[in-house]
């Protein structure tokens, strides 16, 4: 059905693009639908996987290098172990809501920019 509607719409704006004078407000209207579901596609991808994903493993770090420092050495190996359950989990959860919004918004932007691209679906910015 939604293929269909595609093609549907498709055939009937193809001669808006024959038109002769600037088709700039033209390009936007037919590029609208098709960025709108890329960027979609992307806040709902990179914000409920990749971004709570990626937020919780740094969270995790941080919170475990945190809890480790203020057992007094934050490279300290026994200081990490007993560092881990604690700053460890809290990291993870904390991190991987701020991810989780983080990559809605990221993965939207992009999405939009570049409808269906890689760059959409993670949190990592392009190089």
């Amino acid at each position: 059905m939604i293929l269909a509607t595609v093609l549907t719409t498709g055939a009937a704006v193809a001669p808006a693009l024959a038109l002769d004078y600037e088709a700039k407000p033209i390009m936007w209207c037919i590029q609208a639908p098709y960025r709108t579901v890329g960027a979609l596609s992307g806040a709902l991808i990179c914000g409920g996987i990749s971004g709570p994903i990626d937020g919780g493993f740094h969270g995790a770090l941080k919170g475990t290098k945190h809890v480790a420092g203020k057992f007094g050495d934050e490279k300290g190996t026994g200081q990490l172990i007993a560092g881990a359950p604690i700053g460890g989990t809290t990291g993870m959860i904390l991190g991987g809501g701020t991810g989780g919004y983080h990559g809605v918004s990221h993965g939207w932007k992009l999405g939009w920019d570049k409808p269906f691209s890689r760059w959409s679906y993670i949190t990592m910015e392009e190089k």
